[in-house]
């Protein structure tokens, strides 16, 4: 899609305000975000489009999650996507979570390094005259860093499906399936779709549902929705901004995300 340069007393006002808000309000991805260091097109739900060949994108994201339980529970995270365009279709990338916080009535303050997410994605079918829409595959890991019970997880294969209605308004959906460390399996499905309401504002609205089950433990689901905007500023910095209430939760607290997230492309 095309991005029109805006106007440059908006564009100097809009970056202000954006890192005022990333100083005041920490925001980020929910574990229904199954994949880590792919890029995305909306505020969570990947899509099928790759950073171009020797390019990088550079994501710092944060999370501030208010978590519906009797302790109010509250969790900060912060991390950075490294993803590189390894070939004309091929990108490879990684989360680096640098600031686990959790703190409540009932326990005292935690402060520990994140997980490491690493993932990859190929765009195997592009939109055009002979496909009605693009197909891309995606997996990953998702490695612990803190020790003690938190599994490995391994998602070893998915796959997500871009439809360009028009230059102005596109849906991404995507599944993965992913293995549990302690003899489990999990399946995380997204649905996004964005409207350009103008070439540097584009309204988005998504769902995501997520399934997980480990041997002797009961499963659990979650179900939530996105309502968000992205905002390319200029042609190397995006900015992501949207809310994550989750709609149901089985077996696991229901959470309130605020999302938002600086693209860099270099």
């Amino acid at each position: 899609m095309k991005k029109n340069n805006i106007n440059q007393n908006y564009m100097q006002a809009l970056i202000f305000c954006s890192v005022f808000m990333l100083l005041i309000i920490v925001a980020g991805v929910r574990d229904v975000y199954a994949v880590g260091g792919i890029s995305n097109s909306k505020v969570i739900v990947p899509s099928t489009q790759t950073v171009p060949k020797r390019h990088v994108e550079i994501e710092p994201f944060f999370s501030f999650e208010f978590v519906d339980d009797r302790d109010n529970t509250f969790r900060l995270g912060g991390g950075v996507r490294f993803t590189l365009g390894a070939l004309d279709d091929l990108e490879l990338g990684v989360n680096v979570n640098y600031l686990n916080h959790e703190n409540s009535d009932l326990t005292d303050q935690i402060n520990d390094f994140g997980d490491i997410e690493a993932g990859l994605k190929y765009r195997f079918l592009d939109q055009g005259a002979k496909y009605p829409f693009s197909l891309a595959y995606q997996g990953g890991i998702s490695i612990p860093t803190s020790g003690g019970d938190t599994p490995w997880f391994i998602e070893i294969g998915g796959l997500i499906l871009t439809k360009d209605f028009s230059d102005q308004f596109s849906m991404d959906t995507d599944f993965v399936f992913g293995i549990v460390e302690d003899d489990g399996w999990n399946f995380v499905s997204n649905i996004g779709f964005g409207y350009y309401v103008v070439p540097w504002f584009q309204a988005v609205i998504e769902a995501a549902y997520a399934y997980e089950d480990v041997d002797g433990e009961e499963s659990t689901q979650v179900l939530n929705i996105t309502p968000g905007f992205t905002s390319p500023v200029t042609d190397w910095l995006t900015i992501i901004v949207g809310v994550t209430p989750d709609l149901y939760a089985d077996n696991t607290e229901k959470e309130v995300v605020i999302t938002t997230a600086f693209t860099f492309l270099f």
